[in-house]
C-alpha cells in the first residue's frame, strides 16, 4: 500500500499521519508525512516520486519539498539547489540545510519563547547538560528515538537519580521536540512514547520540630534567616518567596498577594502573614539588605535576586550541624506548614486555597471570593508545635 497510517487509538482504529511508501532505482523509500489526510498523502507521495525521478525540484510544494529534504539528508546525497532555494516564497530554516545535531536543538529549544522566565530556563538547562553529557554535542536528532530515550532513563537510574529529577528532563526533552515540530524540523515527538519511570519511590513524609527548627535557624547566615522563616510561616514555594516584592506585601493588613504571574498556578494567592512574621519582614524592610535599586523582599549580600539555589548550601550545612538524618530540603518547610495547618485545625479548603493547589478551588462556592480577613483569622490560630522531628523516606540513597 502507497500511502498508510501505522498508529491506532484506543479504540484499534487507524489514525495519526500517513506514511508514504515508493521505490525507485530498486531502493525503498518510506517516510511519515505531516496530513492525516489520505488524498493529501498520494498527492505528496506523487509530487516527491515525479520530483526524483526528474531530477527538477522548483515547483514542489513546501509539503513535498518537505519529505524530499529528508531523503536527501537521510541518504547523505548533495541537496540540489532547487531545495535550498525554493521560488515560492517559503524559505527554509536554517537548520533544515544541514544535519541537524543535538547541541543545535537544544540551543534552538533554550532560545524560543517558550522559555520565557529565567527560572525554567535554569531548570531546563541544568536538565539538558546531563542529556548532552550522556549522548554528547553531535548526537545526530535523527538518531534520537525511542529506544535511545529509554536507554537514557535507565542510565539515569542506576547513577541514582530521583524519578522526579528523571522525569524533569523528559520534560526538556519533550520541549526540544515540540520546538524542532513548531519550526517544521522533526514530525513526531518520541518522548511521549518513552514512559517515566514511577515517581512513587520518592514519597517522602517530613515533619520538623520547632526545637529542630529553631536550632536549624541558628545555624544559618544571617542573610538566609528571615527567608527560611518566611517559608516556615507562609508554605510559600520557594520561588514564590525569591520574587516577592514589597509590593505583595502588605504589613498593616497583613497579607501577601501574588499575582499570577508569580505563582506556579499562574493565579492570583492571597497568603496571610503570621504574627511572629509581621515583625521579621518588617526588620527586613528598615535592614541593611534594602536596595534601593530592587523593590524585592530578599536579595542576595551583593544586592541582586537571588539564585534559585542560593538556600541549598546554607540550608544543608545547617541541618546537618543540627543532625538530622536523612536531611530535610527546603520544599520540605512547605509540608512542614501544611502538617502545622492540618494540627491546627485549619479548613481544608483554605489550607489549599493558601498553598495554591486545586483543591481550594472548591472554596468560592462555600465562602464567596476568598478575602483578607478570613485568612488571617485561620493563620491566627495556627500553632507550630506538634511533636517531634520525623523524616520518612520511601527511597533511601
Amino acid at each position: 500500500m502507497p500511502v498508510r497510517q501505522r498508529a491506532k487509538d484506543k479504540r484499534g482504529r487507524w489514525c495519526g499521519p500517513f506514511w508514504i511508501r515508493f521505490q525507485h532505482n530498486k531502493e525503498e523509500f518510506l517516510y511519515m508525512t505531516r496530513t492525516t489526510s489520505k488524498r493529501e498523502a498520494l498527492r505528496i507521495l506523487e509530487a516527491v516520486k515525479c520530483a526524483i525521478k526528474t531530477g527538477d525540484y522548483s515547483l514542489l510544494d513546501p509539503a513535498s519539498r518537505e519529505i524530499c529534504i529528508r531523503i536527501f539528508k537521510k541518504k547523505r546525497w548533495e541537496m540540489p539547489e532547487a531545495l535550498w532555494s525554493p521560488g515560492d516564497g517559503h524559505s527554509l530554516h536554517p537548520y533544515q540545510k544541514k544535519e541537524l545535531i543535538l547541541w543545535d536543538a537544544v540551543e534552538l529549544c533554550l532560545n524560543s519563547p517558550r522559555i520565557r522566565n529565567k527560572n525554567k530556563r535554569e531548570r531546563y538547562e541544568q536538565a539538558f547538560a546531563h542529556v548532552l553529557a550522556y549522548f554528547k554535542k553531535g548526537f545526530l536528532i535523527r538518531d534520537l528515538w525511542i529506544p535511545e530515550i529509554q536507554r537514557y532513563i535507565a542510565h539515569r537510574v542506576t547513577q541514582g537519580a530521583a524519578a522526579s529529577t528523571i522525569d524533569k528532563e523528559r520534560q526538556a526533552l519533550s520541549a526540544m521536540f515540540r520546538t524542532l515540530i513548531e519550526h517544521r524540523l522533526v514530525v513526531e515527538n518520541p518522548v511521549r512514547m518513552a514512559p517515566a519511570p514511577s515517581q512513587k519511590d520518592g514519597l517522602r513524609a517530613v515533619y520538623i520540630s520547632w526545637d529542630h527548627f529553631n536550632q536549624i535557624l541558628g545555624h544559618l547566615p544571617e542573610w538566609a534567616r528571615p527567608i527560611v522563616q518566611t517559608l516556615y510561616y507562609t508554605g510559600m514555594r520557594r520561588g514564590e518567596v525569591f520574587g516577592m516584592t514589597w509590593d505583595n506585601v502588605d504589613l498593616k493588613n497583613r497579607i501577601i498577594r501574588l499575582r499570577p504571574n508569580q505563582t506556579k498556578e499562574k493565579k492570583e494567592k492571597l497568603v496571610p502573614i503570621h504574627t511572629a512574621l509581621v515583625e521579621i519582614l518588617d526588620h527586613v524592610r528598615s535592614g541593611k539588605l534594602r536596595s534601593i535599586s530592587s523593590n524585592l523582599v530578599f536579595l542576595s549580600l551583593r544586592g541582586k535576586s537571588l539564585h534559585r539555589d542560593a538556600l541549598k548550601n546554607p540550608w544543608r550545612r545547617a541541618v546537618k550541624a543540627v543532625g538530622l538524618k536523612p536531611l530535610p530540603t527546603i520544599h520540605d518547610l512547605r509540608h512542614v506548614w501544611k502538617t502545622n495547618a492540618a494540627e491546627s485545625g485549619m479548613d481544608f479548603e483554605i489550607r489549599e486555597a493558601i498553598m495554591g493547589h486545586g483543591a481550594g478551588a472548591g472554596i468560592a462556592a462555600r465562602y464567596g471570593r476568598l478575602r483578607g480577613p478570613l485568612l488571617v483569622k485561620a493563620i491566627d490560630q495556627m500553632k507550630f508545635d506538634h511533636g517531634e522531628t520525623d523524616i520518612w523516606l520511601a527511597r533511601q540513597k
